[in-house]
């Protein structure tokens, strides 16, 4: 969960004229590791002994060339405001952001075995995508928009067979593993209507 001082900084970046958001998207990804990598230039930046304007001369010299002139700027900003902490949140909430922008829909599918390239064969992994796609309100995705849609394949053998595909906090869970043991739900997942989601 991010805070709403995050959340803000996230959707004015977002409306910077000119900026490529997805190039934003791994900047910011790129800074916080950075910063997570190197936890002395953290340090360096948030303490309040060493004067600001040298913590944003560093910090110049360091993202100058890497990143957008936006993300730059909203380095400094946090900077300036004893608030590069914040920056994790940011990018959390500026992906958040990003995605309704986009439209871009999260579909994790787990596997019982590798059924082939990265665990999942094109063919399989499409009509997954065309059935979520169709069936839009069984999943709780929004109708008459544009969905882009990010797929993750995972292989657990613990699922003994079948599938089991995850959209946002809907489940459909097809495996053999569901009949045997009982299903329990999880806060905040929802179990979809499978019979209305996957009918032929």
């Amino acid at each position: 969960m991010t805070s709403k001082a995050a959340h803000n900084y996230a959707l004015a970046l977002t409306q910077v004229q000119g900026l490529d958001l997805k190039a934003a998207e791994n900047e910011l990804h790129l800074v916080r590791n950075a910063l997570r990598e190197d936890s002395r230039f953290t340090v360096f930046l948030e303490s309040p002994r060493i004067p600001t304007a040298a913590k944003k001369k560093a910090l110049t010299a360091m993202l100058t060339g890497k990143v957008q002139k936006a993300i730059l700027n909203l380095c400094l900003i946090l900077t300036e405001k004893r608030r590069m902490q914040l920056l994790s949140e940011v990018f959390v909430a500026y992906r958040k952001v990003l995605d309704g922008i986009l439209g871009r829909t999260y579909v994790d599918i787990t596997v019982a075995k590798d059924l082939g390239n990265g665990g999942i064969d094109d063919e399989l992994k499409q009509t997954i995508i065309k059935k979520v796609d169709s069936n839009r309100a069984a999943f709780g995705l929004e109708s008459g928009k544009t969905l882009q849609y990010d797929v993750s394949v995972k292989v657990s053998p613990d699922l003994l067979a079948g599938v089991r595909v995850r959209v946002a906090d809907y489940i459909y869970d097809g495996t053999v593993a569901r009949d045997l043991i009982h299903w329990h739900d999880v806060a905040a997942v929802h179990p979809i209507d499978a019979a209305k989601a996957f009918a032929d």
